[in-house]
This record gives structure tokens, C-alpha cells and sequence, in this order.
């Protein structure tokens, strides 16, 4: 419901999705985003060439063409960034000729930036990463939800995962003291590939 409301309300807060295997993206954009309204995702990685200054002045460009234009945004693991849009994601406006206006910034360099009424932002992010990276302060100025696939599954499917656990618990629960001096527990990736 909040991914829509942009320009009904615009005094909701941005989203964080916690998920797992960033299992949230590939959920939204199946059931959520049409092709009328494709977001702009925007993903970051760990490799030395993305946390360069440069590529960070990019990715910053890019989210302040989306809060001018109002294309919604997403932002995948890109810890990097949330303090150069910290008044954004405070939503510290400041209204000028009846437009929305934020402070974008990179150190001490600021730049104001128009804000679109329909502009939405989603920050997806392994729940892990958060709880034990994310500074409490940008934890609270988001509305949270979690999301993986279980939470889109009926009731049947729910079984159907439940008795596939069973299975998969039974199958790599090997009788290891028949055929070796130490026990030895297996898990399932110890089994199965892929």
C-alpha cells in the first residue's frame, strides 16, 4: 500500500524491506510493479571499483533523477549511500514556490534537490546486514517490513514446504554410527547441490 501512495500522502515514510537472499526484489517485482511502473533499481556490491568516490556521485545522480522525474527507486545494498541521503530518507523537506525540495550530499558538498510528489523510495536489505550494520538512526526514519518467499505462500504451499523440510531433515539424517567412530551431523547443503 505505501509503494502506490505516492502523491496521496506524501508525508509516509520511505520503505525498508528486510529479506533474505534479497528474496523481496524478485517478490515485488512480480506481484507489485507492472510494466507501466518499472522502479529504477540501483544495486551495489562490495567490489573495490563500486566504492569509489566517483561510481557513489553516479548513484546519487541517479536517485536525484528519480526525485525529480518521480520513478520510484530501489536501493540494494548500498550502505554507502544512505548518508548522502540522509534528509531525504528523514524526509527533511524544505518547500519553495510549492515545491519539494532535499538537501542530496557527499561529505560537505550539499545540493538541493527537487522532490516529485509521486517519488517512492525502497531500501531492500538482508535482515542480517541490518540488525548488525545499519546505524539505529536510519533503522527508525524507514517504515519496515520483511518479506521472503514464505510470507507469499498460501496456506497449501506452506504444508508443502513443511513436509519438504521433513523430508529433506530425514533424508540427510544419516545413521553415522554404523559406519564411523565419530558422529557426524550433515546438513541439507552438505546434500544437495544448487
Amino acid at each position: 500500500q505505501n509503494i502506490h501512495s505516492g502523491g496521496q500522502d506524501g508525508d509516509c515514510r520511505y520503505l525498508l524491506v528486510l529479506t533474505e537472499n534479497y528474496a523481496a526484489l524478485q517478490i515485488l517485482q512480480q506481484a507489485v510493479f507492472t510494466a507501466r511502473q518499472q522502479p529504477e533499481i540501483i544495486f551495489g556490491s562490495s567490489f573495490p571499483k563500486d566504492q569509489e568516490y566517483t561510481q557513489i556521485c553516479r548513484n546519487i545522480n541517479r536517485v536525484k533523477v528519480c526525485m525529480e522525474t518521480g520513478q520510484m527507486v530501489v536501493l540494494l545494498n548500498l550502505q554507502n549511500l544512505y548518508e548522502s541521503l540522509y534528509d531525504a530518507l528523514n524526509q527533511y523537506y524544505v518547500y519553495l514556490a510549492g515545491q519539494k525540495y532535499v538537501d542530496l550530499g557527499l561529505g560537505t558538498h550539499r545540493v538541493k534537490c527537487r522532490v516529485h510528489p509521486k517519488f517512492r523510495l525502497i531500501v531492500i536489505e538482508e535482515k542480517d546486514v541490518v540488525y548488525k550494520h545499519f546505524p539505529i538512526p536510519l533503522i527508525n526514519r524507514l517504515e519496515k517490513h520483511y518479506l521472503d518467499i514464505s510470507t507469499v505462500l498460501d496456506k497449501g504451499q506452506r504444508e508443502i514446504v513443511k513436509e519438504l523440510k521433513k523430508w529433506v531433515d530425514e533424508f540427510t539424517a544419516a545413521n553415522t554410527e554404523e559406519y564411523f567412530i565419530n558422529k557426524q551431523k550433515y546438513s541439507p547443503s552438505d546434500v544437495f547441490v544448487g
